[in-house]
């Protein structure tokens, strides 16, 4: 029977409560994660922050409305020195991750079944899960690891995902 310790990840990039959704972002964008584990100074998962968690922020930033004419841009409203949406995006990036993370926290063991790994992904549907023992982060699994392990055998499984893309 394969096993979450089978197919999880082992080196967990992760991110503070206390860290910026910029610096969470910039994490997920740069290492192509779907979410990050939000951990302790004792590596015990207070939350999960997802591309989700980022995209539904409930401030949205207002981004004039202007006009093309005769190739130049005219501004339906008023920017305000021409950095509203600067500002606006300040204040957003400046959020913690502690303010919109999800506390929440759906989790696996690593001896937990893939099938059981199967299951929480359709029926909760979350993605990724951390993977927890004695209350501590020890890895993390996504679907993607579901369809690595379809795709072939545990080897391929246990390789890094980039390791496998073609250049």
């Amino acid at each position: 029977m394969t096993t979450v310790k089978d197919i999880m990840t082992k080196n967990v990039i992760f991110c503070t409560p206390y860290d910026s959704i910029r610096d969470a972002a910039r994490l997920m964008f740069l290492n192509a994660l779907t979410g990050l584990p939000v951990v302790d100074e004792e590596s015990k998962v207070m939350g999960i922050i997802t591309e989700v968690d980022i995209v539904k922020l409930e401030e949205p930033v207002h981004i004039p409305k202007m006009l093309a004419i005769l190739g130049s841009f005219v501004y339906l409203d008023n920017p305000i020195n021409g950095d509203e949406i600067e500002k606006q995006l300040e204040v957003l990036t400046a959020t913690k991750v502690n303010e919109v993370m999800t506390t929440d926290v759906v989790s696996v063991g690593p001896d937990d079944s893939v099938e059981t790994l199967a299951e929480i992904f359709l029926h909760k549907k979350v993605n990724p899960v951390p993977v927890v023992e004695a209350g501590k982060l020890v890895g993390i699994v996504s679907r993607a690891d579901i369809v690595k392990l379809i795709a072939g055998d545990k080897e391929l499984a246990r390789q890094e995902w980039k390791a496998l893309v073609k250049k």
